[in-house]
């Protein structure tokens, strides 16, 4: 007896929405709609996996009768991505999309830059930008704009037009997929890096610019199901560098300068300090306004302080207020009580990442910092709720007299300083 076997079920397919003929207008050349392509393709997928289950991604790729790619490194580097970023075993397949306007079109009264700098509206790459037209000189900044994002656009707008503007900088503005309310976007940075590639092939340049300070590139866990964001996680900007190479067909320079500064090391060489109230960091970016509670608040609350830098209006102060949701305010001091004075017990889930890319000294610093702060309100005396204070009179015995206020002095006159001739390998 011949058993007949069962016909295959189809994989369930994503297929993303095509870059919009105005984003097209933007760009003349198939090397860049296919960063825009493959980035926005990667960033639909992670949203489409929150509501249902994918087998397969399919890729739309700008061509002239064939891809002239390297087809199946482009599927395995962008295989290995989902896998580390998602946790998701997704096959990759590319579509072949017509395209009638040539390798590389003429864009009348395009400036040609060596630098791409991305920019969010954020202190990172608010000081980010500043300092690399210092370093670089020849820089344009990059900003994604999400289309559920009214009010960073505003606020970018506004950069543009108080600081950026005057000092000879523009930010060019790409639309980018909608990035929703459900927690991290893990593949927003590889969208960014994407988008960014488009600009370079665009503008002439040579080198990304990525200045993410190194906490939030490196961030651990502080609890085993703790989420924690992959926006410029090394691994990710590594893959999107290789992938940018590829699709523009030329070796494309990516550095984070920041890698190695804490958030308020960042904040206390920034230049132009009076307009970083005018930047926006808080997790909910849609409504324009800084909670004051999420970790983003958190974070750039303490750098300011310890730095002695004016910051933006809060919602709500977790620091001084009982009433205010305080876990992230909790979770981040707990954590650095114990870089600061039980490293070496700490756990794995806590250290792994600090450990494997060997930022020791980067997070003793970052942990420093806010602590440091937390004396600065202290001796200014601002009101700290008691469970913080308890938690920094502990701290501050350990560490012994002066620690701490030594740190406050490097923050006033620092001495750190950018990498900007470092590149991602």
């Amino acid at each position: 007896m011949i058993m007949k076997s069962k016909p295959k079920k189809a994989k369930r397919a994503f297929v993303p929405e095509l870059p919009s003929e105005k984003i097209i207008s933007q760009f003349g050349s198939i090397a860049a709609l296919n960063a825009i392509s493959v980035g926005s393709s990667v960033f639909q997928l992670e949203q489409a996996v929150r509501t249902r289950r994918i087998r397969k991604l399919v890729v739309p790729i700008y061509g002239l009768g064939g891809a002239h790619y390297d087809i199946p490194r482009l599927s395995r580097l962008l295989h290995e991505l989902i896998v580390f970023t998602l946790v998701e075993d997704i096959d990759i397949e590319f579509s072949m999309v017509p395209w009638e306007g040539g390798e590389q079109l003429d864009l009348p009264g395009v400036n040609r830059v060596e630098n791409v700098c991305l920019f969010s509206g954020g202190v990172d790459s608010y000081a980010g930008l500043l300092l690399s037209q210092e370093a670089l000189g020849d820089v344009e900044g990059v900003f994604c704009a999400h289309t559920d994002q009214a009010r960073i656009i505003h606020i970018v707008a506004d950069l543009q037009r108080r600081i950026m503007g005057p000092r000879g900088l523009r930010i060019s503005k790409i639309s980018v997929p909608g990035i929703g309310a459900r927690g991290y976007a893990q593949l927003r940075g590889f969208l960014y890096l994407l988008s960014a590639g488009a600009y370079v092939d665009k503008l002439g340049a040579r080198r990304i610019v990525v200045t993410e300070c190194g906490p939030t590139m490196y961030q651990p866990r502080f609890s085993p199901l703790d989420s924690t964001t992959m926006t410029t996680h090394p691994f990710v900007v590594k893959k999107a560098k290789e992938v940018v190479s590829l699709l523009l067909k030329r070796d494309v320079s990516v550095i984070t300068p920041f890698e190695n500064l804490t958030k308020a090391e960042v904040v206390a060489i920034c230049p132009s300090k009076e307009g970083l109230k005018y930047t926006h960091s808080c997790i909910s970016q849609r409504f324009g306004t800084h909670d004051g509670t999420c970790y983003g608040c958190v974070i750039r609350r303490l750098a300011t302080i310890a730095a002695g830098v004016e910051d933006v209006r809060y919602n709500k102060n977790p620091i001084s207020d009982p009433n205010a949701r305080a876990g992230n305010l909790y979770s981040l001091l707990s954590f650095c009580s114990e870089i600061l004075t039980q490293y070496n017990r700490m756990e794995e889930f806590e250290t792994g990442v600090i450990e494997a890319y060997h930022k020791k000294n980067l997070f003793r610093r970052f942990a420093l910092d806010n602590f440091a702060a937390i004396l600065r309100l202290l001796s200014e005396n601002k009101r700290v709720v008691k469970p913080i204070r308890e938690m920094y009179n502990t701290v501050a015995k350990q560490l012994g007299s002066g620690t701490l206020e030594e740190r406050l002095a490097e923050l006033a006159n620092p001495s750190v300083v950018p990498n900007f001739s470092k590149a991602v390998v």
